[in-house]
């Protein structure tokens, strides 16, 4: 699973729909309990995907087929705290479970 990067007004978007989308990461539960830098991210659709941090990739297709940083997987950045939340977006508009079921915690940009 390879990770390219995108243009800037697609990633400003997929940052705003990792940030303001009803997903739920979770780090310690079935297949990625106790395995650093796996985690599991469910849509707001229901589907689960698994996003692993170290190699830079989730399993999702857009993820798979058009090789970028998908929403799932800058979700988990976002909710772990190891990147940022830009400045632009209003807190108001962010998912309220951002961060609640893994170690680390959301980083505002000030």
């Amino acid at each position: 699973m390879a990770v390219v990067g995108t243009d800037r007004d697609e990633d400003d978007e997929l940052d705003r729909r990792a940030i303001t989308e009803i997903m739920t990461v979770m780090d310690n539960v079935g297949t990625v309990r106790n395995v650093p830098g796996l985690y599991e991210v469910t849509s707001a659709s229901g589907k689960t995907y698994l996003v692993d941090t170290i190699s830079g990739a989730c399993e999702c297709p857009d993820s798979v087929y058009r090789q970028h940083q998908c929403k799932h997987y800058r979700r988990v950045a976002f909710a772990t705290g190891t990147r940022e939340i830009p400045m632009w977006i209003d807190p108001d508009d962010a998912d309220a479970q951002l961060g609640e079921h893994v170690s680390g915690k959301p980083r505002w940009s000030e």
